[in-house]
């Protein structure tokens, strides 16, 4: 698909997001979350990713302070030049207005949790590019990446929003767990992909739990 085809592709499943009426959204993020509590990837999870949710985008506001509310590790990302940076946060009053208007955690107030900015170094002469993240990429086995997208299809395919960000943190840690929060509107035969578009391991809407990558 060309660049043009892929851009009105986007726009057109955004807008078809934004036209789900505000009262039925509501029902199926309600919906949704509670499949998502059912899961035991969800129940076992020592740190759970979350993306705040901004404007029409399936909801994840609501898990976050309960999740919050239950002392569970949670992190979300604040945009730093191409990268994302995850803060840890311990309460809401932590989020401020930032990239786009999203919130995002305050620098000021939580803590760094996953820093997966690169970083170059001359070492021998030669450029090496090296993440620079909390304890070498190491993190714990029962990790969730919450993930966004404005259109998913049944093999895990996802269209983000352009900015790459996402798809350069999956790529950093791939053994992360990829868990994509959308609405059945959403869902697609195929989303146009390229090679540096990655996929994820669970699609969760209002319907139904997609295990679309079996994982060991």
């Amino acid at each position: 698909m060309e660049l043009n085809d892929k851009k009105a592709f986007r726009k057109g499943m955004l807008l078809k997001r934004d036209a789900v009426p505000a009262e039925i959204r509501k029902a199926a993020d309600e919906s949704r979350n509670g499949l998502i509590r059912r899961m035991d990837e969800y129940r076992n999870a020592e740190v759970l990713l979350f993306y705040v949710s901004y404007r029409s985008e399936a909801d994840t506001l609501e898990l976050i302070k309960e999740a919050l509310s239950e002392g569970r590790c949670v992190a979300v990302p604040k945009v730093m030049g191409q990268d994302m940076v995850f803060y840890r946060i311990r309460s809401m009053s932590q989020l401020v207005e930032g990239y786009k208007g999203i919130l995002e955690p305050d620098g000021a107030q939580a803590e760094v949790l996953i820093d997966s900015r690169e970083k170059a170094s001359t070492e021998g002469g030669t450029v090496n590019v090296q993440t620079e993240t909390m304890e070498f990429r190491l993190l714990p086995e029962h990790t969730i990446l919450f993930v966004p997208g404005c259109a998913f299809d049944e093999k895990g395919g996802r269209m983000g929003y352009g900015g790459g960000f996402y798809d350069r943190f999956m790529e950093r840690y791939p053994e992360v767990l990829k868990v994509a929060l959308a609405y059945e509107e959403q869902m697609v035969t195929e989303v146009p992909r390229e090679v540096h578009d990655k996929c994820v391991d669970i699609i969760v809407t209002e319907e139904r739990i997609l295990h679309v990558n079996k994982r060991k």
